[in-house]
């Protein structure tokens, strides 16, 4: 079985080679009876060897009638599935070890409406499938496209590549199942797993610590110059901070409520985390950009040929952290079984 599983998957990985889109037809869907299916065929053959046994007329239209019925199935179960077109969603990240939520559009291309279609992982464990995926109750797709999600456990930095996409369905009846393996190049990609707490072993700023030190001391005591809400005055709240026009119009007391600016720091260099393997160099930095991040500092990325100017946010923080993923790997979503090509 092993054998004929591996030739059938080698079979069909040559009928559907991988994209970012596929419509689903005579080419790649496949049609087996289910379970009730091959009783029903056993069930067909009996009152066949019967009908001819006892030369009755009620027996053989009995199995020819749902002989006709198994045959009409075929094509009910085949179209439900046929004119469906399957494309892959927005690129996906999470760190190394992390479940995300892979987007999958499911879109038809005729007006018939598409009863009970479900999408799974193809030899993929079902505890790693969300359970609000279409493993059970399926979907139906009658005029516009359902979107739905697989999670997806990331198992290396860089690009990442998921198991083949197995679409089916037994609609109508659950007589037959008719199925479509396909391979689908979902842009998933792996950052580093932080390590938060591992001190570099070079200095982090030009300036020295002496200098770092200076730079924090003097945000923090500019910290609160950006205005940020109005509240009401409260006693022991320091009468600057009152708004006096707003009392002068309304005589109503409220406090001016003043946010901390970002507050720059340094830059992370790969070349001061020496010492540590390649993996690790790069856990250290993406731990350092996660906290940094959270505490809204502003800082700098500099790896070998890379440079990532300072600043501050969510969307440095994806660039500092897209920088690490694709460190020493071939920017590019994969498209094979060979994902990845790193540097030694």
């Amino acid at each position: 079985m092993a054998r004929i599983k591996t030739w059938f998957d080698a079979w069909i990985a040559r009928r559907s080679p991988p994209s970012t889109q596929v419509r689903l037809s005579n080419r790649n869907i496949y049609i087996l009876p289910s379970r009730a299916g091959w009783l029903l065929i056993g069930m067909l053959i009996i009152l066949l060897l019967m009908a001819i046994n006892y030369q009755n007329s009620l027996i053989f239209g009995l199995c020819f009638w749902l002989g006709s019925v198994f045959a009409v199935l075929i094509w009910h179960t085949w179209s439900n599935l046929a004119s469906l077109t399957i494309s892959v969603g927005e690129e996906v990240a999470g760190f190394v070890g992390e479940k995300v939520s892979v987007g999958y559009t499911i879109n038809p291309l005729s007006t018939s409406p598409h009863y009970n279609v479900k999408i799974r992982w193809r030899d993929y464990p079902d505890e790693s499938t969300d359970s609000t995926s279409l493993m059970t109750s399926g979907v139906d797709i009658e005029s516009k496209a359902q979107h739905v999600n697989l999670t997806f456990q990331i198992s290396q930095r860089g690009w990442n590549s998921p198991p083949r996409l197995e679409v089916y369905t037994r609609y109508p009846l659950g007589i037959l199942t008719a199925w479509s393996v396909i391979q689908l190049q979902s842009p998933i990609l792996g950052y580093p797993n932080p390590v938060f707490g591992v001190s570099p072993h070079g200095q982090m700023d030009e300036g020295g610590e002496d200098d770092l030190e200076n730079v924090i001391q003097q945000a923090s005591r500019q910290a609160g110059s950006d205005f940020d809400s109005l509240s009401p005055y409260v006693q022991g709240d320091s009468l600057k901070k009152v708004d006096w026009k707003r009392f002068a119009k309304t005589e109503e007391l409220v406090t001016k409520t003043f946010v901390a600016p970002p507050v720059s720091n340094s830059w992370l260099r790969f070349d001061d985390f020496y010492g540590l393997t390649l993996e690790d160099r790069l856990s250290a930095l993406a731990g350092w950009v996660v906290e940094w991040s959270d505490q809204r500092k502003v800082f700098g990325l500099l790896l070998p040929q890379i440079q990532i100017a300072p600043g501050s946010g969510e969307q440095h923080k994806i660039e500092c952290l897209r920088a690490l993923a694709l460190f020493g790997v071939v920017d590019s979503m994969p498209g094979s079984d060979s994902i990845t090509e790193r540097n030694k």
